[in-house]
């Protein structure tokens, strides 16, 4: 790879620096957990219509991430943003180790943020531990009203740190909305993959997010 100029890295949350178990545990188990009593239903039961109706809507679709979309969709009565405070505790919350390794490593020599489609409600807690390492916290669907499925979401991202496109990193693993899209604004972009052995499929594939900084210049 050609030196780049580098003043940003911009990181996807879920499944990038956070485990995915946060999250889940909402939209697995607490959503279900208060439709199945809601319905007088066994949990398995609506887990698996819960689950049905997110992929009727699917995750290119803004209220895919919103919990009071859902809550109203299922005519739940609790309050969303009490439920969430509910599993907010330290032992739902896991940090991947290599993701910590890595901003640690370039904290100060790079301007970063997160670029994330997860809702504020969810990065505000799940990121705390290192939310000082960041310049910004961007929920793409809370501040911007918008998912990554479009390259103008990370143009507004660029714009409001104030760099330009081609010296900004992105990482993520989502196959199109960390990797593909910003591309297309220019936009240096790698998918981590740390489980399914997707290196093959195309360069900047990492196995591990240290890799990282192998392809960072300085």
């Amino acid at each position: 790879m050609e030196a780049m100029k580098i003043n940003l890295v911009s990181f996807d949350a879920d499944g990038t620096i956070v485990k995915d178990s946060y999250v889940d545990k909402f939209w697995f188990q607490e959503l279900p957990r208060l439709y199945a009593r809601k319905k007088g239903i066994e949990f398995s039961e609506a887990r698996e219509t819960v689950t049905s109706k997110y992929n009727e809507i699917g995750d290119e679709d803004i209220r895919w991430y919103q919990p009071e979309y859902w809550f109203d969709r299922f005519e739940l009565e609790e309050d969303p943003g009490e439920v969430i405070e509910r599993i907010q505790v330290p032992e739902n919350v896991e940090l991947y180790r290599d993701a910590v390794e890595l901003i640690e490593d370039i904290y100060g020599a790079y301007g970063l943020v997160v670029t994330s489609n997860a809702p504020r409600v969810f990065l505000e807690y799940a990121l705390r531990s290192i939310e000082d390492r960041f310049r910004k916290v961007y929920s793409c669907v809370t501040d911007f009203g918008e998912v990554k499925k479009h390259p103008g979401v990370y143009q507004k991202v660029a714009e409001r740190v104030g760099v330009n496109a081609g010296e900004m990193v992105h990482v993520g693993d989502h196959w199109r909305f960390d990797y593909q899209v910003p591309r297309e604004l220019g936009i240096t972009s790698f998918y981590i993959d740390r489980d399914t052995g997707a290196e093959e499929r195309a360069e900047n594939v990492l196995t591990d997010l240290r890799q990282l900084r192998e392809f960072l210049p300085g």
